[in-house]
């Protein structure tokens, strides 16, 4: 198995962790504020990447290197994207977000080309136009009335996430994908902490009450060690030998796991349109791994 049929593997298994996460991220927040949880996983998840450094297995080594870069990039992720998704779903309906959300292929296409010098194919571009169109089936329903400040808030969301699997890939011959984990992680440690504090100083027994609930810390170890660090170690891994584009098509294939984990698991309703939706989202998920199977990448 070459590199870049081993980056289409590890970038749909970070993609399926993604996608269970906002199950886990729902039971979560039956316990605890979004602050907290944001706060308490990137604790989490910073203590491990550490734990890891500790035991030798890794190394950082950052001195020489575009480490301005690297702090954009962990600002973007998490920081930017989640502030951004978090306001733009609280102001639109799921419908209009999931359809927005389904638009950062697009967009990391276009930043692909623009800024790395990526070729892009004909069929590069009907399959990340399939996806989109997939994501758009898999949140059928009334889109509700347009609130401007929910679009741009969501707007800044999918910038974001295509800014960062950018500047991840623009910068992998120097960083490799524990560098830029760990530093994804300090950097939502920091920031949500921070974000919880503020919010929360007047009341420690916000802190408290979740800390003491066991279905709290088992959806907090799945997004810390599941979400925050195996499926960004992955992800980074993937955006050394894949393009930012279809490193990106592939990513709507968290829809497709979402979906299906809300419908066997919540017992969400499910409709034809969005078993369609699935349909289209597969297709073009494997159609990029097939391009990618027959095509090794460079950077």
């Amino acid at each position: 198995m070459n590199n870049t049929a081993k980056a289409t593997l590890a970038a749909l298994v970070s993609n399926a962790i993604f996608g269970f996460s906002f199950l886990f991220s729902k039971l979560a927040l039956d316990h605890a504020e979004p602050s907290i949880l944001l706060s308490v996983r990137f604790i989490t998840a910073f203590m491990l990447m550490n734990l890891l450094l500790l035991s030798g297995k890794q190394k950082i080594a950052f001195r020489g290197k575009p480490v301005g870069k690297l702090l954009l990039m962990g600002l973007i992720q998490p920081v930017v994207y989640y502030v951004c998704e978090t306001n733009g779903i609280a102001l639109t309906t799921a419908s209009f977000s999931g359809i927005m959300i389904g638009l950062i292929p697009v967009a990391g296409l276009v930043l692909g080309v623009v800024f790395l010098k990526e070729r892009c194919t004909v069929l590069q571009v009907l399959f990340t136009l399939l996806s989109v169109l997939g994501v758009a089936l898999t949140t059928t329903g009334g889109l509700g009335s347009f609130s401007l400040p929910g679009f741009l808030y969501l707007l800044g969301a999918v910038m974001a996430a295509a800014g960062f699997t950018v500047i991840s890939r623009s910068i992998s011959s120097w960083f490799s994908p524990f560098e830029r984990t760990y530093v994804i992680t300090a950097m939502g440690m920091t920031v949500f902490t921070g974000m919880a504090l503020v919010q929360n100083r007047t009341d420690p027994a916000v802190w408290l009450r979740p800390l003491s609930q066991g279905g709290f810390w088992t959806a907090v170890l799945y997004l810390a060690v599941g979400s925050s660090v195996c499926g960004f170690l992955l992800y980074n891994y993937a955006v050394n030998h894949l393009s930012a584009g279809r490193t990106l098509i592939l990513s709507n294939f968290t829809s497709v796991v979402s979906v299906v984990a809300g419908i066997l698991i919540l017992k969400d309703a499910f409709t034809a349109l969005q078993l369609l939706g699935i349909v289209l989202i597969l297709i073009s998920v494997f159609g990029v791994s097939w391009q990618s199977g027959k095509q090794v990448e460079h950077k």
